[in-house]
């Protein structure tokens, strides 16, 4: 977790390095949505819903903004809760703004990065996560503004390197979460807050 807050932090000193006009600082909180998965062992697991909180720091120019984004999702197996699964992104995201109103904006965006899983029962691993996001704006007044947004993000979680399973289908080990080519798709609904300066 330190490693990806450092290298956010870092992103943000890079990203906002040219000039400190119109950056922006947004708070989400929500619920995130798990699929379910099929390890290569044909057992299926699905991830707990459950509550996210996220950051993000942006950089708006001319009806766009670019970025990082970094959530936190902390989770369990649905059938099985003594099984924790968090998830902790870190994603380069980039949109552009439509106007509806004076004060009302529409955003569509897409984003690439990392989801970081980190279990009780096998080792943490690093994994491609990509996606799109959209969401509405509303200027509040004094820098302040308010929002909704919902998040597809797809985290592709092969693994081969981090547990050694067998390829027979037919045996009974344990082999619990093992993904030689997979997707994980994960939907966020979020309301968040965000102060440009």
């Amino acid at each position: 977790m330190n490693k990806l807050i450092t290298a956010a932090l870092a992103s943000a000193a890079f990203i906002s390095a040219p000039s400190f006009a119109d950056i922006g600082i947004t708070a989400y909180a929500g619920q995130t949505y798990s699929q379910k998965l099929t390890t290569s062992k044909g057992q299926k697991h699905e991830l707990a819903d459950d509550a996210h909180f996220a950051v993000s720091i942006d950089r708006h120019i001319d009806g766009a903004k670019y970025g990082i984004f970094y959530s936190n999702f902390e989770s369990e197996l649905e059938n099985s809760s003594q099984h924790q699964v968090d998830s902790e992104l870190l994603l380069f995201q980039s949109a552009v703004y439509r106007p509806i109103t004076n004060n009302l904006h529409t955003y569509f965006g897409a984003q690439l990065g990392v989801n970081r899983i980190t279990t009780n029962f096998v080792d943490d691993d690093n994994f491609f996560a990509t996606g799109l996001f959209a969401g509405l704006d509303y200027k509040l007044g004094a820098g302040f503004s308010v929002g909704t947004e919902i998040r597809w993000i797809a985290t592709i979680v092969k693994n081969t390197s981090v547990i050694n399973c067998d390829d027979d289908p037919e045996t009974t080990d344990t082999c619990s979460w093992h993904f030689d080519s997979d997707s994980l798709s994960q939907f966020q609904a979020s309301a968040n807050i965000t102060y440009r300066f």
